[in-house]
């Protein structure tokens, strides 16, 4: 009796140590227990704004190109836009801070929250700010449906060739509004609808007038809007008080 149970444990024993070798089984097939496995990260490279090039880098290179800055005709928006020294700004969807760094130039003595959902274009923002010595940038990692922007602080929010990306937009821009002070503003650089010379193609964009809607409903009103870019629409908007309409 002795032997057989010293035989039956060396046996158990070799059992277990071969399915420890073997490694889980494959669950797959009706009545899995397990769950589906979790979806692997995007590759090293890969741009988490969908609507983008998906080589993050070339990206990034596309738009802090000599040929896009001069069509986006940075020191005429400072200009109109007549910010005051301690403004704060909020740069939705700033890729490499062309305009984050312009407005952080334009306040000195304000603050500038540069928003993208993509942590390689906040890489390049924090490069040129240490570069630059600049230090009222503050890079804020955005979510698809939140650019992160403290709120009731903003004297701006400024939104450059990113409208057309954005998700749900309505919703977003409604809640966009508790981030603006009372008197504070809704800048839009976009490109025009349409197929021109620069820019996404005309399928990528949305059809004309479709923004402005868009904007409306979300309760906004346009204040201004300037003819200074031959592919851009320049548009500043306020949050909508009561009394300026039913809509």
């Amino acid at each position: 009796m002795k032997a057989a149970r010293i035989v039956r444990g060396v046996a158990g024993a070799v059992l277990a140590l071969a399915l420890a070798c073997a490694g889980p089984r494959a669950t797959t097939g009706v009545g899995s227990s397990h769950s589906a496995p979790e979806p692997r990260p995007a590759a090293p490279g890969t741009n988490r704004d969908r609507h983008g090039d998906q080589d993050v880098a070339r990206y990034i290179d596309r738009l802090q190109s000599e040929d896009r800055i001069a069509d986006l005709q940075v020191d005429i928006v400072i200009e109109r836009l007549a910010l005051a020294s301690d403004a704060v700004v909020g740069d939705l969807g700033c890729g490499p801070g062309v305009f984050s760094l312009a407005f952080a130039q334009a306040c000195p003595r304000g603050l500038v929250f540069a928003s993208d959902i993509e942590p390689a274009q906040l890489d390049r923002v924090r490069e040129r700010i240490r570069d630059q010595g600049v230090r009222n940038v503050v890079p804020v990692l955005a979510s698809e449906d939140d650019p992160h922007f403290p709120p009731g602080r903003l004297d701006l929010v400024f939104v450059a060739d990113t409208y057309h990306h954005l998700e749900d937009r309505v919703a977003y821009f409604e809640r966009l509004r508790s981030v603006l002070k009372p008197d504070g503003r809704l800048a839009i650089l976009e490109y025009k609808p349409g197929k021109i010379p620069v820019g996404p193609p005309a399928d990528h964009k949305l059809p004309a007038g479709t923004m402005q809607a868009e904007i409306e409903e979300a309760g906004f009103v346009q204040v201004e809007k300037f003819d200074t870019h031959a592919w851009h629409d320049f548009e500043v908007w306020c949050a909508r008080r009561p009394r300026e309409s039913g809509r």
